[in-house]
Parts: structure tokens; sequence; C-alpha cells
């Protein structure tokens, strides 16, 4: 089981490694690469001179730091209880929904944590020749999305099938023919969502740059961070709330759904899989 991909922010871009894990059991590999990987993608909207570097280096140490000691324990007890309530057949759309929420949570708080350690880094980039660099940078990024998500409705629906089946299968196993149904059909309903998210993105960034052109202090740009990646339709498309509801909703749905349909090998090779996951996070806490 995974949250739903509207849900993750791209600030948490360490939650994002953790939580497709492509396969490797190793979640001390993860966190050996994941500051540089946090580095090369924040490196790739700041014009940097060597002290800026040095100084992002340094942030991105205590920020990965800071996620090890206090973000992993939560998600090692958060998965914990999810495979605990799995293995007392508490997996109906009530126990789904507590759940989902639960991870939202957590989430939150993970955001919030690392929102101050972003602001420090922003705060010492918002000349007007750094803003015009991050705004380039931007649209070069958008325009790759905006050309992925213009492929055929065929490629798109193809790549999107197999996306879901191989994150279910990491935790299901092999999937049934019904299951398989379920997802296609999942794929089907949810295949114009990418627009839309790239829309608001989109806005999303706009109001970040234009916010920055504004000089905030750091403390400003914290709480303007927390509000833009939290409730973000707070700031700039209202309808967008509805939305993302509408989209958590159907991918519980969906949820629901799969597990009721689930073998008890299934079941239990979720439990297994979860247990695993929460034994590595609490062995990179400690």
């Amino acid at each position: 089981m995974t949250l739903p991909r509207a849900k993750t922010r791209k600030i948490a871009i360490l939650l994002v490694l953790i939580a497709v894990l492509e396969g490797c059991s190793s979640t001390r590999l993860i966190y050996a690469f994941a500051g540089g990987f946090i580095q090369d993608e924040v490196s790739y909207f700041l014009d940097l001179d060597e002290e800026g570097d040095t100084f992002l280096t340094q942030q991105v140490t205590e920020m990965v730091a800071w996620h090890r000691k206090n973000v992993l324990p939560n998600y090692a007890a958060f998965l914990t209880d999810m495979a605990n309530k799995l293995a007392a057949d508490q997996y109906g759309a009530a126990d789904i929904a507590k759940a989902l929420a639960a991870g939202q949570s957590l989430l939150e708080k993970t955001v919030t944590g690392l929102t101050p350690y972003a602001s420090r880094i922003l705060v010492r980039h918002m000349t007007g020749d750094d803003i015009a660099f991050m705004e380039e940078r931007m649209a070069v990024r958008r325009q790759k999305r905006l050309d992925e998500i213009s492929k055929p409705e065929d490629t798109r629906y193809a790549d999107r099938i197999d996306r879901l089946k191989t994150n279910f299968e990491r935790f299901f196993g092999d999937l049934t023919d019904g299951q398989v149904t379920l997802l296609e059909a999942h794929s089907r309903a949810t295949l114009g969502d990418p627009r839309v998210r790239l829309r608001n993105r989109t806005l999303r960034q706009r109001a970040f740059v234009a916010f920055l052109k504004t000089q905030p202090v750091e403390a400003a740009l914290t709480v303007y961070l927390d509000k833009l990646l939290l409730r973000g339709h707070e700031i700039t498309d209202p309808d967008y709330k509805a939305f993302s509801k509408a989209s958590y909703d159907r991918f519980s749905t969906l949820l629901v759904s799969m597990l009721a349909i689930s073998s008890p090998a299934q079941r239990e090779t979720i439990i297994v899989t979860l247990r695993d996951y929460a034994e590595d996070f609490k062995s990179v806490s400690s």
C-alpha cells in the first residue's frame, strides 16, 4: 500500500525515494545516496557559486539527519500499525480511511519539518538574476512534463497501468485478473489527472516566484512554503481542493477494492513487506 502520488510534495523528495524503493530492500543504501540526489535536484533550480554549493551541502546533510532521526521512527510505527491491522483482518473502507489519514498527517508533519531548511537555502537566492534563473529552469521542467502528458492516449495509458501494476505488485505479489481489471479501470479514469496537476503546479510556481520577488525574510518564507505546499489551493486555485479530494477518495476506493478481493497469501505478502520496510526504517533511524 502506498499513498496517492497527488499527496507527495516536491519538497519531500526524500520520501519519494523511500516510498518507491524500486524493489530494493536496503533503505540504508537509499539514504546513502539520498543527500546527493536532493542536492542535485535543488542545484538544478539555483545558480550556485562555490560558497552557495557548500552551504547547500550543509543544509541537505542536516535535513537528511533530521529526517532520519525524527521522521523514520514515526513511519516505522505507521507501517507496523498497518501490518498489524491487516493481520487482524481490519482492511475495510473505514480502516483504510483511517490509515490514509494517518499517513497524510505524517506527511504534513514532514513537510513542515523540511520547509525551514528550504527557506534557509532560498533566502540566499532572491536577486533578480537568481529568480530569473529559477524561472527558466522551471519552464524547462514544465515543458518536459508537458511533452510527457501530451503523448498519444494509448501510450500514456500503457505507461500509467504499468506503473500502477508495478507499485501494487511490490506489495501484493502476483495480481489476479480481477485486480488487474480494477487497476485498468482506475488508470482509464485518471488518465487526465496529470494535466490538471501540471496546471496547478504551474500556478503554484508562479505564485512562489511572485512571492520571492517581494524579498521575504526567512520566517515569512517558511510560513508561505507551508501554506503553498499543504494548502496551495488557498493561494492559487480554490477548485483544486475538490480535485484533490476526489483523487484521494478514488485511490482509497481502489485500495479497498483491491484488498477486498485479495487472497490470504497476498495479504500475508503485504504484511511481511510492510514489516520489512518498518524494520529498515528503524535500523536507519538508530
